[in-house]
């Protein structure tokens, strides 16, 4: 026969485990939660083909107007960083001009690089608004302005059935 001292302590001992096991549970779910959430940055909307005009400015003779896409293949790391694959189009075909990492600020919905290729120092900077991507090329040191491109975020295909089955 169970004494009501030891049902006391069966009891005590079950509420114990109880409260342990709900305190396990309520950490592991807050941590859960705080790395599956991601902040709405836009970040994850900056990943696709971007197509558009690269149109010349300011006193560049060389420069040609031009049908682009930029490729950004994933989101930004962890310090920001996303990477453009910059194409022109050139007899409908893509054509690599070159490949740039630029930092991405979340509260701004920017991307800005700083780069020197050659004898040139420049700075590209874009507003991403929604599907839409608008910047500039700024030559340095003397902030000539070089480019201004206006890109579309392109619209992947839909799946869906071959044929309409």
């Amino acid at each position: 026969m169970i004494t009501s001292e030891a049902a006391k302590k069966s009891s005590s001992s079950a509420a114990i485990l109880i409260v342990v096991f709900l305190s396990i549970l309520a950490v592991t779910m807050g941590r859960g939660s705080s790395h599956t959430v991601a902040p709405d940055d836009g970040s994850s909307n900056l990943v696709g083909n971007w197509t558009g005009e690269s149109k010349c400015v300011g006193p560049f003779p060389a420069c040609h107007d031009e049908k682009v896409i930029y490729r950004i293949a994933k989101p930004p790391d962890e310090k920001g960083i996303v990477t453009i694959t910059a194409d022109k189009i050139v007899n409908g075909k893509p054509e690599t001009m070159g490949v740039l990492d630029f930092k991405y600020d979340g509260e701004k919905h920017t991307l800005t690089c700083d780069f020197t290729r050659g004898q040139t120092h420049g700075v590209w900077e874009f507003t991403v608004k929604e599907d839409t991507m608008e910047g500039t090329l700024v030559v340095l040191p003397d902030k000539t302005l070089a480019r201004r491109v206006k890109l579309k975020k392109e619209v992947p295909p839909a799946s869906g059935p071959a044929n309409g089955r």
